[in-house]
């Protein structure tokens, strides 16, 4: 497996580094991970449209979402003719994002005209394209999945949006690589609803991953910071950074 970063930025586009966002290569398969804002453009440096198989989403906040909206434009009103694509995701982004399309009922657009939707669920698992896909529930305001996917002996982890009452070190437990949102730092911390570089290095280290990449890391925080954090708690294992243009072999 191959991860593109599309965007990482925590909350907000920053120039540069668009919102949550990421591409998985698997065997044949191009999966679109999280669509937050502007990762739209950054997804179509690497892959047309046409191409792209599937969309995988974690949770309905507009940092990860949002740009299915735009994509939905897209597919819709091609000039070759409408295509629609297979869409894994809690059944609240089905629900919720139609409202932005048609909050009065008498608009055209709909979510199924581009999407193919299979819902995902807490420790429900599904065939995304020959990836095996297992998702945990995890601390945050609205229903938001973490991700566990396997293909051709690889694991990759992805914490997507949490604050630490759930622990991820099981669904992370072994992984080649691990994707784990780092929103605070220990001189910056907020709500329980996201984690800090050090609590993201803690739980990498007790999940025992082989590499973790810290994401969602908050716009306004040094990310040099995070990393210094993050590789005080994680031990030997090695932490990167998952910023817009990275690529990590899994």
């Amino acid at each position: 497996m191959r991860l593109h970063v599309l965007g990482s930025s925590g909350g907000y586009p920053v120039p540069g580094n668009p919102c949550s966002g990421f591409l998985l290569e698997a065997g044949e398969a191009r999966i679109w991970l999280d669509a937050g804002t502007g990762t739209m453009a950054a997804v179509q440096r690497l892959v047309s449209l046409e191409r792209l198989d599937g969309l995988v989403i974690s949770h309905v906040h507009a940092d990860h979402c949002v740009d299915l909206l735009t994509l939905l434009v897209a597919l819709r009103f091609r000039r070759e003719g409408p295509l629609r694509k297979p869409l894994w995701a809690p059944r609240e982004v089905w629900e919720v994002l139609p409202r932005f399309l048609d909050p009065h009922g008498a608009g055209v657009l709909k979510m199924e005209e581009a999407f193919d939707f299979h819902p995902l669920a807490d420790g429900g698992e599904a065939d995304v394209l020959g990836i095996r896909l297992s998702c945990t529930r995890t601390a945050h305001p609205v229903e938001t999945l973490a991700l566990r996917a396997e293909a051709d002996g690889a694991v990759f982890a992805y914490s997507a949006d949490t604050g630490p009452a759930v622990d991820l070190a099981s669904l992370a437990r072994g992984a080649d690589l691990f994707v784990c949102e780092a929103t605070y730092q220990d001189a910056a911390m907020g709500a329980p609803v996201h984690l800090s570089a050090r609590e993201a290095g803690d739980l990498a280290r007790r999940a025992g991953v082989r590499q973790l990449a810290l994401t969602h890391v908050w716009p306004t925080l040094d990310p040099q910071v995070s990393l210094r954090e993050a590789r005080e708690a994680v031990g030997e294992v090695r932490v990167d950074l998952a910023w817009a243009g990275k690529v990590f072999e899994i």
